[in-house]
């Protein structure tokens, strides 16, 4: 079952490497091709207006009929990532002198801890592809310029290795991996 499950896994996500640009390398029967990955700015539905969460709407609809190349909208549980707010607890603890304080942000930096361990929360990723590098980054612009609401944030390479890692490894716990 497991064979059968991974050459499926390999099947769907044809991924061979990410370029010195930060581009996924893909392949599929013979043929290469690239992608990047961005996270879409978010909104609290709840907080607007009728009329802007239709401006919403309507923009990300405009978007994908003016985007001429394929767009992948890609949702899954991702790992909570706090190291910024760690490293500021642990110097904070080096550098107090006050055992009261010192007891509090020990706390703090455990339960930060404990977070990124077993906390996921739903993201959501937009995915752009292009047959070339060139053809990637001309894509990226046309998609920038379809979208004037929608500011895409270009994920990092530490999320993409990740969440390509959660792709082709589901059963793997992210923070198992780390450890290894």
């Amino acid at each position: 079952k497991k064979k059968e499950r991974k050459d499926g896994v390999g099947r769907i996500y044809p991924v061979v490497g990410i370029t010195n640009s930060g581009y996924i390398k893909l392949a599929h029967n013979g043929l290469m091709f690239y992608a990047d990955v961005f996270k879409p700015k978010s909104f609290d539905l709840f907080e607007l207006s009728v009329q802007d969460a239709d401006q919403i709407e309507s923009e990300l609809w405009g978007l994908h009929q003016q985007y001429p190349g394929s767009i992948k909208e890609l949702y899954m549980n991702f790992p909570e990532t706090n190291q910024r707010q760690q490293t500021y607890f642990r110097r904070k603890i080096e550098q107090t002198r006050n055992p009261i304080y010192l007891e509090l942000l020990q706390h703090d930096l455990a339960v930060l801890k404990q977070l990124e361990k077993t906390y996921r929360k739903l993201s959501s990723w937009i995915w752009f592809f292009g047959d070339s590098v060139p053809e990637l980054e001309r894509n990226l612009e046309l998609a920038r310029h379809a979208s004037t609401l929608y500011t895409f944030e270009r994920a990092g390479l530490a999320e993409k290795e990740k969440m390509l890692q959660m792709m082709n490894n589901p059963e793997v716990s992210v923070s198992e991996t780390e450890e290894a």
